[in-house]
């Protein structure tokens, strides 16, 4: 399997991200993504740990060994020129089921953040754009329902698609709102 085609581990995606903002070890990664994403992602050290050892295998991350005075040597890590490839990648692309916006859409709205205000417009956008697409292709699925059982199933799937566009659109006005303020202070 080519190496862009491969399926990442959402959770290779935050360490990424991490790193994307310059080399860390992994105990500088975990207090980092507790801070920021620790509503989103609870991942412990260990498990860190494993992810950056994946991600060096598949050449997304390399280390070099740090000699410290009194402790042993640490490994620090940084993201390579095929890892910001793939975690840009990955960044800008909306999720394309409405169960992955509790984690990876908002750990992309949380490092797109860090893009630009029009990335995280664009991001938005185009999340709007999966759930009115699949809204609609599920409409079209009810209108052909026989039973009770599949249009209440649909209904529920609709529903939160729903919750989900209306959701995103309070985050674009949020987030517009903060960049106007951002604008006229620092005018």
């Amino acid at each position: 399997m080519a190496q862009r085609n491969k399926t990442r581990n959402p959770a290779d995606f935050p360490v990424l991200g991490v790193l994307m903002r310059g080399p860390a070890h992994g105990y500088e990664i975990y207090p980092e993504l507790r801070q920021r994403l620790g509503e989103v992602w609870r991942l412990r050290t260990s498990h860190i740990y494993a992810l950056l050892a994946g991600l060096e295998k598949d050449g997304l991350v390399s280390h070099e060994r740090v000699d410290q005075e009194t402790r042993p040597a640490k490994k620090v890590f940084s993201i390579t020129n095929k890892g910001r490839e793939v975690f840009l990648q990955w960044v800008r692309s909306p999720v394309k089921n409405v169960r992955d916006i509790r984690l990876e859409f908002l750990t992309k709205l949380h490092f797109a953040g860090f893009d630009s205000p029009e990335a995280v417009e664009n991001l938005v956008s185009e999340q709007l754009l999966v759930c009115r697409r699949s809204a609609e292709r599920l409409e079209d699925i009810r209108r052909d329902c026989k039973t009770d059982t599949q249009r209440a199933a649909l209904d529920y799937r609709l529903a939160m698609l729903n919750a989900a566009q209306t959701w995103l659109n309070s985050v674009r006005h949020a987030r517009r709102q903060f960049h106007e303020r951002s604008l006229s202070a620092a005018k």
